[in-house]
């Protein structure tokens, strides 16, 4: 079976954290298919532009082979207008850009299937595709597309509606997207609900005797809709009442440094670590030794660092936004509060703080949780199971 996985972003050699999950998907799904070929459309950036995204989009390389003889990933280039300006001149391009890949593939092998990630210009465009070249296409809904985009009507929002009317077989990260999905559109397709779940072998709880220190572990994006700011403010309250508390941040800045400078302004140069991005093997780690993990996002799908810390038998605190009450029962694996609720926020973190044996039943209630619904490996294999379901099944159009 050769999978044309199509992605709107996907490690590279240089910026190994970008679409870590479907890095990871694409490694479980190798243990079962011959190949994949990943394509993760670019946009063209000149090599001197010096911001951050621009700078990452400039250095990914042409193409790299992920997987020796397994899974090579392609990064082909195209100008695309600011936002989402002249979408339709951005759809033609995608379109174009499928179009080529799949046809120079063909020349050198059949292709079983196009599975593309997130609802929008890109798995269009692999729909159009795969029905040009009587092709069965896949496509999974991550939430943000879903949850913002279509549910508000805005941005490319008609464009997710066409994917669930049009794909072959409809995977959706929780269940919190089916509503909406259907509401907007009935699809011709299959709908299936598959979480896509975390490597129980990298993330596992901390061994008998080890003991975990009194931090609040944050894992993601620094931004104001990951509710970096919101959980900031709340550590004003915490540190109040739990004297050395620290708070662990690991991921990439992309406040242009307001966060940083809102720490010192704060005078929390001493209990605030910001550690960047870091390695799965390190995030493992840091959830291992970390007592709580504190995601107060504004949206989500499901979010992989929720799963990988249930899986670490790490408690969390998070809003209760998109598919995390799906996954996160709510007094039983963690606490869950409203989005923008600092007050809720800094109360359930100082209660998990300060009381040990919450934690540990949370802790306990959430690995067993990630043990029975969160193992990547068999959502690997589920996965697989739909591919061999929709590659066997007539196909009506």
């Amino acid at each position: 079976m050769h999978i044309l996985m199509v992605a709107d972003s996907f490690p590279s050699p240089a910026y190994p954290y970008r679409g870590t999950f479907i890095g990871e998907q694409v490694k479980r799904l190798l243990d079962h298919v011959e190949r994949i070929t990943v394509l993760s459309p670019t946009t063209y950036v000149p090599r001197f532009v010096k911001l951050s995204r621009g700078a990452r989009q400039a250095s990914l390389p042409a193409r790299y082979e992920f997987v020796k003889d397994r899974c090579e990933v392609l990064f082909p280039r195209y100008v695309k207008a600011p936002g989402y300006a002249c979408l339709w001149w951005t759809t033609v391009q995608g379109r174009r850009i499928v179009s080529k890949t799949v046809g120079d593939l063909l020349e050198t092998g059949p292709i079983s299937l196009i599975h593309a990630n997130r609802g929008g210009v890109n798995s269009w465009a692999a729909i159009q595709v795969a029905r040009q070249y009587g092709l069965p296409c896949v496509v999974t809904y991550q939430g943000t597309e879903v949850h913002t985009d279509l549910v508000n009507r805005q941005n490319a929002w008609k464009l997710c509606r066409d994917c669930f009317r049009l794909a072959d077989l409809n995977i959706l990260v929780s269940r919190s997207l089916e509503r909406p999905l259907r509401a907007c559109a009935q699809p011709e397709g299959r709908c299936e609900v598959l979480i896509r779940g975390v490597d129980l072998k990298t993330f596992s709880p901390p061994k008998t005797g080890e003991m975990r220190q009194p931090a609040v572990l944050f894992v993601g994006a620094v931004r104001t809709t990951k509710g970096a700011f919101d959980l900031l403010e709340a550590w004003t309250h915490i540190v109040a009442n739990c004297a050395h508390a620290e708070l662990w941040v690991v991921g990439p800045d992309y406040t242009n440094g307001r966060f940083a400078q809102e720490i010192r302004s704060r005078g929390h140069d001493n209990t605030v670590k910001m550690l960047g991005p870091q390695p799965s093997n390190n995030v493992a780690d840091l959830m291992r030794q970390a007592q709580v993990l504190c995601l107060p996002s504004h949206g989500e799908g499901t979010p992989n660092c929720v799963m990988e810390a249930m899986a670490c038998g790490l408690p969390v605190v998070a809003t209760d936004v998109g598919g995390i009450p799906d996954i996160v029962d709510s007094n039983r694996t963690g606490i869950l509060v409203q989005k923008e609720n600092v007050q809720k926020l800094a109360e359930a973190l100082t209660s998990l703080l300060q009381d040990s044996g919450q934690r540990e039943r949370m802790g306990q209630a959430a690995y067993a949780f990630a043990r029975e619904h969160l193992d990547a490996r068999k959502t690997a294999n589920r996965l697989v199971g739909l591919y061999r379901d929709l590659l066997t099944t007539p196909r009506v159009r």
